[in-house]
C-alpha cells in the first residue's frame, strides 16, 4: 500500500522578474541588501518593469501520484519547476518537498560538454548528492536505457539535442528520486525514446515515485497524470483530472483565437428595390440545450423581403472557428420563391458531424440560375457563432489535439 503523503507541499508561491535588464540588476542589489539588514521587510508588491510569472499558487502531489502542468508559452510552467528544483527563490510563499529530487528542467543543463557521456553519468550523480559507489551497480542499466551505445564514451559536445535528453533522463530516473521534475525536453527525443520514457514513467509511479510533467503533448499528460493544473499567466486557472484540465485548456484557447479574430458587426440592410430581401438571423438548434456531435439538428434561417422574390435557393455553411476553411456547405436541389415580409426557411440535419468545439456560421439567398447572390449573412458582416459540446473525454481531447473537425459513421467488423 503506497504512502498518500504529500512529497510536495506549495502555498501561496509567486515569483515576479522585471523586463529591463538594468533594471532587474538595480532591484536584485537591493533585495540583497534587504535580506542581509537585520529586520528589513522584503518587498512583496510589484515595482516599475516587474510582472508576476507565478502569482499565490497552492498545489499539493502525493506519493504515486503524477500531475501534469499545462498552459501556453509564457503562463509561469517552468518557473515553477525551476522553484521547486531550487535553481530560483521565490518572492512569496512557501514550498516543502518530502525527499531527494531529480529533474529534467532544461536540455544539457548539468552536463560539461567536455566530458564523455559516461563521465557525466557520475558528475550529474555528484550533484544530486549521489556517490560514485552508489552508481557504479546502476551504470549498465543507465547505459542501456540511453541507447547510446558506443557513443556514452564520446564528448557530450558532440551529441545531437536527442541524445543529449537520452542521457539526461537516463541518469535523473534511474538514481530513484522521490520526485521527478520532467519540463518539455522530451519532445526533442524520437519516438522509441519517448515511448520507452512512458513506460518507465508508469513502472517509476507504480514504485511509489511522484512526478511532476510539463509538456504540449496531450497524449503524454494523459498516459501518465492523474490531475492536472491549467496556469494562465501565472495563476492557476483550473485544477482537475488530466482529461479535465485538457479539455479547459482547448476550450478556452479555441475561445481566445476566435475572440481575437475582431469580426466586424452585424449590419442590418434597409430593404429597397436595389435590396429586396435580406437574411434577418441563422440558428441551429437541437433536443438539449447544448448541440452535441451526432444530433439531430434543425437550422432555421430567418428573412425580410420587400416583395416576392421568385427563383432562387438558400443555403448555409460552416466555417471553422478561426474562419479559415468551409467545412461543410447545403443548398436544395430544387428553387423556392420569397414571400413578402418576415419569414422562415428551414431544413434539418439528420447527425451533425461536427466535433465538439466552436465554429462560425454564414448564410447565403441566391438566384438558381446564376447563383448570383441575393442576400448575404456573416460575409461581409460578423458570421454567427456555433458550439457544439460533449462531455470531457481523452476522445475529445485527442480530436482537439489533431485539430479533426468531423467525424464519420464507422462499421467496425
Amino acid at each position: 500500500m503506497t504512502d498518500a503523503a504529500a512529497v510536495v507541499t506549495v502555498r501561496n508561491l509567486s515569483k515576479k522578474f522585471c523586463s529591463q535588464l538594468r533594471t532587474s540588476l538595480w532591484y536584485g542589489l537591493r533585495d540583497i541588501a534587504a535580506e542581509a539588514w537585520p529586520g528589513a521587510a522584503p518587498t512583496l508588491g510589484l515595482r516599475r518593469a516587474e510582472f508576476w510569472s507565478l502569482h499565490e499558487l497552492s498545489f499539493e502531489l502525493r506519493r504515486g501520484e503524477a500531475l501534469a502542468i499545462i498552459g501556453a508559452n509564457g503562463a509561469g510552467k517552468s518557473t515553477l519547476l525551476k522553484l521547486l528544483n531550487g535553481l530560483i527563490k521565490p518572492d512569496a510563499g512557501s514550498i516543502h518537498l518530502r525527499g531527494r529530487v531529480g529533474a529534467l528542467i532544461e536540455l544539457g543543463a548539468g552536463l560539461d560538454p567536455v566530458l564523455t557521456g559516461r563521465e557525466n553519468i557520475f558528475m550529474r550523480a555528484a550533484l544530486l548528492g549521489v556517490g560514485r559507489a552508489q552508481v557504479l551497480p546502476l551504470l549498465p542499466a543507465i547505459i542501456e536505457f540511453t541507447g547510446l551505445g558506443a557513443a556514452i564514451d564520446m564528448p557530450v559536445q558532440f551529441f545531437s539535442s536527442g541524445m543529449v535528453a537520452r542521457l539526461a533522463y537516463a541518469v535523473a530516473a534511474h538514481l530513484h528520486p522521490d520526485v521527478l521534475l520532467v519540463d518539455e525536453v522530451l519532445a526533442v527525443g524520437d519516438i522509441d525514446f519517448q515511448r520507452k520514457c512512458i513506460h518507465h514513467m508508469m513502472s517509476y509511479l507504480a514504485a511509489g515515485g511522484s512526478l511532476i510533467l510539463v509538456s504540449h503533448q496531450p497524449h503524454h499528460m494523459q498516459a501518465v497524470c492523474q490531475r492536472g493544473l491549467v496556469l494562465e499567466k501565472g495563476r492557476l486557472a483550473f485544477e482537475g483530472t488530466t482529461t479535465e484540465a485538457l479539455d479547459y485548456y482547448f476550450s478556452h484557447q479555441k475561445a481566445g483565437a476566435a475572440s481575437a479574430t475582431g469580426l466586424p458587426e452585424r449590419m442590418t440592410p434597409t430593404l429597397s428595390e436595389a435590396c429586396p430581401a435580406f437574411i434577418e438571423d441563422l440558428e441551429l438548434t437541437g433536443p438539449g440545450p447544448v448541440i452535441q456531435s451526432g444530433d439531430e439538428v434543425l437550422v432555421t434561417l430567418t428573412y425580410q423581403a420587400l416583395r416576392p422574390v421568385p427563383g432562387v435557393i438558400w443555403g448555409f455553411f460552416v466555417y471553422s472557428g478561426d474562419g479559415s476553411t468551409c467545412i461543410t456547405a447545403a443548398y436544395p436541389p430544387a428553387p423556392l420563391a420569397l414571400a413578402p415580409g418576415r419569414h422562415r426557411l428551414t431544413c434539418r440535419l439528420r447527425s451533425l458531424p461536427l466535433t465538439a468545439g466552436d465554429y462560425l456560421l454564414k448564410a447565403a439567398i441566391s438566384d438558381f440560375e446564376n447563383r448570383q447572390s441575393v442576400a448575404l449573412w456573416g460575409w461581409e458582416d460578423a458570421p454567427g457563432r456555433l458550439h457544439v459540446g460533449d462531455a470531457p473525454s481523452m476522445t475529445k481531447n485527442t480530436q482537439k489535439m489533431l485539430q479533426q473537425l468531423v467525424t464519420v459513421e464507422v462499421e467496425w467488423n
